[in-house]
C-alpha cells in the first residue's frame, strides 16, 4: 500500500515537475518560434529586398540589353549608310573617271583624226601645187624649145629663102667664058662647054 502511495506520490511530483517545465518549453518555443518569425519576417524581408533587387537587375539589364541593341541597330544602320555613301563615292568618282578617260581618248581621237585631215590636205595641196608649178615649167620649156625651134625654123627658113635667092640671083646672072666664049650661070665655076675655070 506504501509503495502505491509512493507511487502516486512520485508521479504527482512528476506531474508537479512537468508543468513548469512544460511552461518553460512552451515559453521557450514561443520565443523560438517569435524569433523564426522574426528571422522568417527577416528572412522574407531580405528575400523581398533581393528579389526586388533582382528584379531591379534585371530590369536595369534588359535597358541596357534594348540600349546595346538600339546602339548596336544605329552602329549597324551607320556603317550600312557609311558603306552606301562609300560605294555611292566610289561609283561617282569611277563613273566621272570613266567620264574623263572617255573625253580624253575622244579628244585625242579626234586629235589624230584631224592631224591625219589636216596631213593628208596639206600633202594633197602641196601636191597639187608642185603639179601645177611642174606643169607651169613643163609649158615654159615647152613654150621655149617651141619658140627656139621656131626660130630655129624661121632662121633656117630665112638662110634657105636667101640662099635660094642668092642662087636664083647667080642663075640669073650670066658669066661669060674667057676661053670659048660660051653664058654660063654665075653659080658654076667652071665652063659649061669647056670646063675650063670660070674665075
Amino acid at each position: 500500500m506504501n509503495e502505491v502511495n509512493k507511487d502516486n506520490e512520485t508521479t504527482n511530483n512528476s506531474e508537479d515537475l512537468e508543468k513548469p517545465i512544460e511552461r518553460t518549453f512552451k515559453k521557450k518555443l514561443k520565443g523560438k518560434l517569435s524569433s523564426s518569425k522574426q528571422s522568417l519576417g527577416k528572412f522574407a524581408t531580405k528575400v523581398k529586398e533581393k528579389v526586388g533587387e533582382t528584379k531591379e537587375k534585371a530590369k536595369v539589364k534588359i535597358e541596357e540589353r534594348k540600349e546595346k541593341k538600339e546602339i548596336e541597330k544605329e552602329e549597324k544602320e551607320a556603317n550600312e549608310r557609311e558603306a552606301k555613301e562609300k560605294e555611292e563615292k566610289e561609283k561617282a568618282e569611277r563613273e566621272m573617271r570613266e567620264w574623263v578617260e572617255k573625253k580624253a581618248r575622244e579628244r585625242a581621237e579626234r586629235e589624230a583624226r584631224q592631224k591625219v585631215e589636216r596631213e593628208a590636205k596639206e600633202r594633197a595641196e602641196r601636191e597639187a601645187r608642185e603639179k601645177i608649178e611642174m606643169e607651169a615649167k613643163e609649158k615654159a620649156e615647152r613654150e621655149a624649145r617651141e619658140k627656139e625651134a621656131r626660130e630655129v625654123a624661121e632662121k633656117m627658113t630665112k638662110f634657105k629663102a636667101e640662099k635660094e635667092a642668092e642662087i636664083q640671083l647667080k642663075k640669073s646672072q650670066k658669066i661669060i667664058c674667057q676661053m670659048c666664049g660660051a653664058l654660063n650661070d654665075s653659080t658654076r665655076k667652071t665652063c659649061n662647054s669647056c670646063r675650063s675655070s670660070l674665075f
